[in-house]
């Protein structure tokens, strides 16, 4: 169960950056050099537990962990702007 939280914090926040990311590079700011290096460390906490998964079980929790944490992202940034 932990991993599976893990897994949706970490594509919540990989999410989140994502935007950041895409709205530093749309307004040319130098700030884009930063998202663009630290958006690979936000996916290693879910990275390990999709590699190891090994059933196919697994890899659905995992996918909807994932989705779960990327809709909650998409929805927090959606209600900010």
């Amino acid at each position: 169960m932990k991993k599976y939280i893990i897994t949706a914090l970490s594509s919540l926040i990989l999410e989140i950056a994502s935007t950041m990311y895409i709205s530093t590079v749309s307004d040319k700011s130098i700030y884009m050099i930063f998202w663009a290096f630290i958006g690979p460390f936000l996916s290693l906490p879910f990275a390990g537990y999709i590699v190891d998964a090994r059933n196919w079980k697994e890899r659905i929790y995992l996918a909807f962990s994932l989705s779960v944490g990327y809709t909650i992202g998409s929805f927090i940034i959606y209600l900010t702007n």
